[in-house]
């Protein structure tokens, strides 16, 4: 045998075993693809710096990885996420501790699987340059708030425990949903309900103005968990493989973003081009720190927590009916991650 024959003949053999492997992996590829999941999750509300981790872990490719194929959207209408969630329409829901809790007092399945932030985000703002150093000093002044049933609770709590003997009625609580922020600055009113780690920031950077806010948690108000993830018992019940393989993709998402907050923001601003990356740039500063609990770990939540703010909106006369705030949350998915 000549050894030019002998080299094509290896030529020609390196040639089929490269046909064999790129027809072979192109097939689980597209098998591979084919076997992905469709999880569906919504928003509380238009993306912000809050969301990164969710979009890390897309643009990583985590939620692949975990055969997840995402679809993260916010919300046509923020009030209707936990029914959309307890129907199955999306499969989980970003939304709030105290809103599962009233939630649950009427019936609607849904339970928390992991907390988003470790703490309250809820504050009253006022202009840095106003005499307001304390709630307190906003009786008889206009203060907005977005009409949600739960910000009287919060707000009367503050304010009675700054001294204020009447509560809320002691300020002149106007509606001004969601806008709260113009009005503020257009000198319509002279505090708003906010999130301290949003509508401040936004006014700051924006418009060059600073905000002065008293947290909730500063004055009373116990602790909760701001933001939690949502399912339903149905897919707690039938499906908890995908709710582990989910809750891997999103803290794999939010461990990098705290760890790489600017590049993360970046990530998120290729699939959110609205997003105004300055601000976000500084609002994720003060939010990476609230995702973890105080062992370290992404999700964690208390049962002591779940129970005592429970108890303190059911005295309070804010829920329905009896809500057994053991069943509203459930570590089981995070610890399964550890």
């Amino acid at each position: 045998m000549s050894k030019k024959f002998l080299i094509s003949i290896i030529v020609i053999l390196v040639l089929v075993v490269g046909v064999f492997y790129f027809v072979k992996n192109s097939e689980n590829s597209s098998n591979t693809n084919e076997e992905l999941t469709k999880v569906s999750v919504a928003l509380d509300w238009i993306p912000y710096a809050m969301h990164s981790g969710l979009f890390v872990a897309k643009k990583r490719g985590y939620f692949a990885d975990e055969g997840i194929e995402i679809d993260i959207h916010a919300p046509a209408d923020a009030s209707t996420i936990l029914q959309t969630v307890a129907q199955g329409r999306d499969d989980f829901g970003l939304n709030y501790q105290p809103d599962v809790l009233l939630a649950r007092s009427e019936g609607v399945p849904v339970v928390s699987v992991a907390a988003m932030t470790q703490g309250p985000l809820y504050a009253i703002m006022v202009l840095d340059e106003s005499d307001i150093a304390r709630p307190r000093d906003l009786k008889d002044k206009k203060v907005g708030h977005a009409g949600v049933p739960l910000e009287r609770l919060l707000l009367d709590t503050v304010f009675k425990n700054d001294g204020l003997a009447n509560g809320i009625n002691d300020v002149e609580f106007t509606n001004v949903g969601y806008d709260a922020l113009t009005g503020l600055l257009a000198g319509q009113i002279d505090g708003a309900s906010s999130y301290y780690t949003n509508q401040p920031v936004i006014a700051e950077v924006q418009e060059g103005i600073k905000l002065r806010t008293f947290k909730v948690s500063d004055y009373g108000v116990p602790s909760y968990y701001e933001l939690v993830v949502v399912t339903n018992e149905d897919m707690i019940r039938d499906n908890p493989a995908l709710v582990e393989r989910f809750l891997r993709a999103v803290s794999r998402g939010y461990e990098e973003a705290a760890e790489n907050p600017q590049e993360a923001i970046q990530l998120m601003a290729q699939s959110n081009p609205e997003l105004d990356i300055n601000v976000a740039n500084q609002e994720i500063l003060l939010e990476a720190p609230l995702w973890f609990a105080d062992n370290g770990v992404f999700g964690w939540q208390e049962e002591s927590r779940w129970i005592s703010f429970t108890e303190w909106m059911n005295e309070r006369g804010l829920l329905s009916n009896p809500v057994d705030a053991r069943q509203a949350f459930t570590n089981s998915f995070v610890e399964s991650l550890q």
